[in-house]
């Protein structure tokens, strides 16, 4: 199984092509931070991880992206490559959450310790993206649903949600961005196992991760035609799927 990831969802830009399985696979990977400059960088980094690779785009089994939530202009970014690849090779689409993303990095990076993951990234509007996710068979599953809201209104949402200890690992810049209003949440929460910096580099999701979910909806027949395709914003007051490409 070959696997085309990209995520432009962040600052960062970033692509992977993943080969193998669940189990056993090997990847090639381009990561840069890179802010307001996605569209420069996504079509090369994809050409040069294929050419590393030696593969044409038609040897592709499958592609994936960063659906959101994150930076509008980043989602529709990839969004629109993604279709537009889909339609020109004529392949499915695996939609991965980019929030998902960041727990599964979190895990990989600490796979002990992360067995439960919540994540909270700057939405900017004084605002976070937040979703909880727990492992189950080897991959971050969503807990709920995932909402877009104020930090101070968090402790009312896992007060329905589910019940917080000291297994549950941070994950996201919106625990530091917010630190005082979250702070209530975090005490009750593990200790980070991993340094500042790397807390930092978790809070940008990696296509890696994208592509390792996209086994998962691959197993489950759960990728996408390219007019299917169709970004998550969780706002309201953006547009909610992208035109057909020409």
């Amino acid at each position: 199984m070959k696997i085309l990831a990209l995520d432009t969802s962040s600052n960062a830009c970033s692509v992977a092509l993943v080969e193998g399985s669940q189990q056993e696979f090997s990847s090639i990977e381009r990561f840069e931070m890179a802010p307001r400059q996605h569209t420069q960088l996504i079509l090369p980094m994809i050409d040069s991880v294929l050419d590393e690779a030696g593969y044409d785009i038609k040897e592709i089994d499958t592609l994936a992206f960063g659906r959101g939530p994150g930076a509008f202009t980043g989602v529709r970014v990839a969004t629109g490559v993604v279709q537009a690849i889909a339609y020109g090779a004529d392949l499915l689409v695996a939609q991965i959450s980019s929030l998902a993303a960041l727990a599964q990095g979190c895990y990989h990076d600490a796979p002990e310790q992360a067995n439960k993951v919540l994540v909270a990234n700057d939405a900017r509007m004084d605002e976070i993206y937040f979703a909880a996710y727990e492992m189950n068979k080897g991959f971050m599953t969503l807990t709920g649903t995932e909402h877009v809201l104020k930090p101070e209104q968090l402790g009312e949402l896992l007060n329905h949600l589910l019940l917080l200890d000291k297994h549950w690992q941070l994950v996201g810049n919106g625990w530091s961005v917010y630190a005082e209003e979250l702070s209530p949440i975090a005490c009750q929460c593990a200790a980070p196992c991993y340094s500042t910096e790397i807390m930092q580099e978790l809070s940008y999701p990696n296509a890696k991760d994208i592509a390792y979910l996209a086994f998962n909806e691959i197993a489950n027949n759960l990728p996408v035609s390219a007019e299917q395709v169709s970004p998550v914003y969780l706002r309201n007051n953006v547009a909610k799927k992208p035109q057909k490409l020409a």
